[in-house]
């Protein structure tokens, strides 16, 4: 009965559905007015939302130029390098000592007045270089160098005779300059002592010259009596990626190794132009075709010398002269070395020089060779009573009597050198300079024993063959300084990018004839030793 009173009350009675709970919020939306809007004026539309980009590294913002701690590293020396690069000082040095022995015929042999080398051949132990330098970079764009010699150079006083007249060695300058890179039009521009560029073999850092000495060319029409440095002014640029590259510069015509000149007269124009028809695989294939030119005026210069004073003395005259030394030296690089050819002093009013450039490279064999031109204008032989000198018999091959126009004299010589790692390096190329750079061994030499001595690791290094044959001719007409011929085979044992040993023999055919006509011709031959590193 409960059960039914209970069903009975929770009846309801039947009517219409109720309304749907939204309905009372589309009442309130659709009373709501717009709010006003400028006439014309629509709507924006809806941005879209963008996603967030991935996160990224900031890179890290550095001013050129500030004062950022220099940070020390090894690359083939030491450096101090700032974290932009901007700053950057490299210090180091080399040295060099060779040993060698001669052995030569009659002629060579015989006393220098009477057409034998002066001085004459002695075996023997010298250092050939002794130099340090500081170069490097600053405020991004200017590069310098300061680089001495203790060791080179002796102090001849008079640069006409082949003889020191007292003591040495004294400090000589080599590199002494500050350039800037990239400026419009001209390129890089260069101030102060430098290399002109001049000869392939001359460009080539004598840190890794292939052979003990460059080719007599160099000291007969390259770098007589200054070692190849000449204070001046030199702009170079290039383009194709280093491809083609230009030379020009102007110097002055000093005939000694510091930097310097007392002589009026003497301005040296130099221009060189390098092409290379093929470069790949970072020069590892390449073929080098350069012209370079020098025209000059001769300086002028007193004659006369006092042997007991070293003191010059009479009128001053434009005047040049032409001579080499042989392939292996025998002692300071200075006027000690024995001559080879010498065409003693001549006068002339100007000097025009030609250089042409060779080399090809191909994975561990390479060739380069020079050829070098000299013409000396309005040349006569120097007299005593319109010079104050005359040439003699132990400084000079047969010429003319004294004060006899020559019109114009040519000379000329070149080398040809064929090379081959034999561990199957390749040759170095740099494009900034357009010459030979440092070759790299594939590994250095080492040998490493366990604790009972045995050996367990090898490295041979690197080992570079090469074969040169070189020629210089100072013969032309009635004036004869003699004609050179030589073999050079050299064998050079790379420890490592910084250390190397050369073994050198050369054989020298000297044909020579001196100004009392006394024959100083025959064979020299001559064998030398280095050991040269830098740091």
């Amino acid at each position: 009965m409960l059960l039914a009173s209970l069903l009975a009350c929770g009846e309801v009675a039947a009517g219409p559905d109720p309304p749907p709970l939204t309905a009372g919020l589309d009442a309130v939306v659709a009373s709501l007015e717009p709010l006003p809007q400028p006439a014309g004026a629509a709507l924006p539309e809806p941005e879209p939302v963008a996603m967030p980009p991935p996160a990224q590294v900031t890179p890290q913002t550095v001013l050129l130029g500030n004062e950022a701690p220099l940070t020390a590293r090894w690359r083939t020396g030491l450096e101090l390098v700032s974290p932009a690069g901007d700053f950057l000082l490299r210090i180091g040095g080399r040295v060099q000592a060779d040993a060698s022995g001669f052995t030569a015929g009659p002629g060579p042999n015989q006393p220098p007045a009477e057409g034998g080398l002066n001085p004459p051949l002695a075996g023997a132990v010298n250092m050939r270089r002794g130099r340090v330098r500081a170069e490097g970079r600053m405020y991004e764009f200017y590069e310098f160098a300061a680089e001495y010699d203790f060791v080179n150079q002796l102090n001849a006083w008079n640069e006409v005779y082949p003889q020191a007249t007292n003591a040495g060695p004294l400090v000589a300058v080599k590199d002494l300059y500050l350039q800037v890179r990239d400026l419009p039009l001209l390129g890089t521009v260069r101030i102060g002592n430098q290399k002109d560029s001049y000869g392939l073999e001359h460009l080539t850092d004598s840190r890794w010259l292939d052979f003990m000495e460059r080719s007599f060319s160099m000291d007969a029409f390259v770098g007589p009596f200054n070692d190849g440095y000449l204070p001046g002014v030199q702009i170079s640029d290039s383009a194709a990626d280093g491809r083609v590259a230009w030379y020009l510069g102007e110097f002055a015509n000093v005939t000694n190794p510091f930097g310097f000149s007392a002589s009026s007269g003497g301005s040296v124009t130099v221009g060189r132009l390098v092409v290379l028809p093929v470069y790949e695989d970072e020069g590892r294939r390449l073929l080098h075709l350069g012209l370079a030119g020098r025209t000059m005026q001769p300086q002028r210069r007193q004659l006369g010398y006092d042997f007991a004073t070293g003191e010059s003395f009479g009128p001053t005259v434009p005047a040049v002269r032409f001579r080499s030394r042989g392939s292996v030296r025998n002692g300071p690089p200075g006027p000690l070395n024995s001559i080879y050819a010498d065409s003693g002093l001549l006068i002339g009013d100007w000097q025009n020089m030609l250089g042409l450039e060779l080399a090809a490279s191909r994975g561990p064999f390479s060739v380069q060779g020079e050829y070098f031109g000299s013409w000396l204008y309005d040349a006569r032989t120097p007299s005593l009573a319109a010079d104050g000198f005359e040439n003699g018999p132990a400084n000079a091959g047969l010429q003319p009597p004294p004060g006899t126009p020559l019109g114009t004299v040519f000379y000329q010589g070149g080398y040809l050198e064929a090379l081959w790692f034999l561990t199957g390096e390749t040759r170095t190329y740099l494009l900034d300079g357009s010459r030979f750079g440092r070759p790299i061994p594939r590994s250095n030499f080492y040998c490493v024993r366990d604790d009972q001595r045995r050996r367990v690791a090898v490295s041979e290094g690197a080992w570079q063959a090469g074969v040169r044959y070189n020629y210089l001719c100072l013969s032309d007409g009635e004036v004869n300084g003699g004609v050179l011929n030589g073999m050079t085979l050299g064998l050079t044992w790379l420890l490592n990018p910084q250390a190397r040993l050369y073994f050198n023999y050369d054989v020298t055919a000297r044909d020579f004839v001196n100004l009392a006509g006394d024959g100083g011709s025959g064979t020299i031959h001559a064998f030398g030793t280095r050991l040269a590193f830098d740091f």
